[in-house]
């Protein structure tokens, strides 16, 4: 519904109850006073406003966190260790170095080798 006064906006019953629905009380109770306001006699409208007047929006608010600790600037030093033990935990296996080595030498031997 539109009214003179309600600056072109469209003003329905549904968009109050998602307002409501979503914490807006005074939105919807606006909403509703526009409905009202141009169809005085939409008993639903009414009655939603009767039954929403008296409630406050919920505040929400973000727990919170726990401060972080202070961080401090790593040397290169510090860096090159940690390096160094994330490359060795993720060297090959020695069985992983045999298969790789016997697969390149089938694949190098393959072409030397010709069946008749």
């Amino acid at each position: 519904m539109v009214s003179a006064d309600s600056h072109g906006s469209f003003a329905t019953l549904t968009h109050a109850r998602l307002r409501a629905a979503q914490g807006d009380v005074p939105g919807a109770v606006r909403i509703l006073h526009v409905i009202l306001e141009v169809q005085p006699g939409h008993h639903e409208a009414r009655a939603f406003l009767a039954e929403i007047e008296d409630k406050r929006a919920v505040a929400h608010t973000e727990p919170q966190e726990a401060a972080a600790d202070a961080v401090t600037p790593a040397s290169a030093g510090d860096l090159a260790l940690r390096f160094r033990t994330a490359l060795e935990a993720h060297r090959p296996s020695p069985g992983f170095l045999r298969l790789t080595s016997w697969l390149e030498r089938v694949q190098r031997n393959r072409g030397r080798h010709h069946v008749r």
